[in-house]
């Protein structure tokens, strides 16, 4: 926040402090603040640490400004923490909307890479934790390129917003869903081994098959590759992906618009 924008916010946040300890606590007062302190804020600014820095700045001034009794006094060291606490509240919640907004990709709303190492470490930690399993499955559009070349990127990009609907709505409402770059997509099932991942990524293969996208009609398949934790035995996250995009590979290899599990690879169990 630039010091201009520091200054206004301060002076703001004085004037909602103090017309909230001298009117009574007033939760009008409260809501007007929520309204208008929380359009002033960013990340940086929203931390705790700095509200917390810039609310003891302002109360010592609107005490300094009275000339109360102790008994009043302390009835406005309540009000003002209250106050406080209620604007850190909504300010965590400010906070919490700027990371998911960060770790979401714009065009398909779906999870992006930002959110990805994160999400993988805490879903492989969980796997080995709980001695459950995990298949890790990679997506990608084949001859994406030629649907650019052809209809432009604009298309392009109603094509991949209409495909990532396709794949969130083939899965569990657990199932996390990534947009991995381009026209390829990261899929974790929890809980789920290569038997119980067969049935509901056919069905995201053949929704995608069958399916005709955008105005102008376009049809498109999709080679998936899947890697299963513990069985293809590997022995970090980053390996467990390596194995899926080896399948995807190898799936097209083999003709594109298939679904091939990387233990049909090199006699891998």
């Amino acid at each position: 926040m630039a010091l201009k924008d520091t200054e206004h916010f301060v002076k703001e946040y004085k004037n909602y402090l103090s017309k909230y300890i001298l009117r009574g606590g007033q939760d009008e007062v409260l809501f007007e603040a929520y309204q208008n302190l929380i359009k002033l804020l960013d990340e940086s600014s929203a931390q705790a640490a700095n509200l917390l820095d810039i609310h003891n700045q302002v109360f010592k001034d609107v005490l300094n400004i009275r000339n109360d009794n102790d008994m009043v006094q302390w009835i406005y060291i309540e009000r003002a923490t209250e106050f406080l606490t209620q604007i850190i509240i909504a300010t965590d919640a400010l906070l919490l909307s700027l990371r998911e907004n960060v770790e979401k990709d714009p065009l398909t709303g779906l999870y992006n890479r930002l959110a990805i190492e994160k999400t993988l470490s805490r879903v492989w930690l969980n796997a080995q934790e709980a001695k459950t399993p995990l298949t890790l499955v990679m997506i990608d559009l084949d001859d994406f390129k030629g649907v650019n070349d052809r209809y432009g990127h604009m298309v392009g990009d109603e094509l991949l917003q209409e495909i990532s609907g396709v794949i969130k709505k083939s899965l569990r409402d657990g199932d996390v869903v990534m947009r991995f770059g381009g026209e390829e997509f990261l899929i974790l099932l929890s809980n789920t081994d290569g038997a119980g991942a067969e049935k509901p990524l056919e069905r995201i293969r053949t929704r995608i098959e069958e399916g005709v996208f955008t105005e102008n009609d376009i049809k498109i398949t999709a080679s998936i590759g899947a890697a299963v934790y513990p069985d293809n035995r590997p022995s970090s996250m980053e390996q467990l992906i390596e194995f899926a995009d080896a399948a995807m590979y190898e799936a097209k290899a083999k003709g594109k618009n298939r679904l091939v599990f990387y233990s049909l690879l090199h006699g891998k169990k």
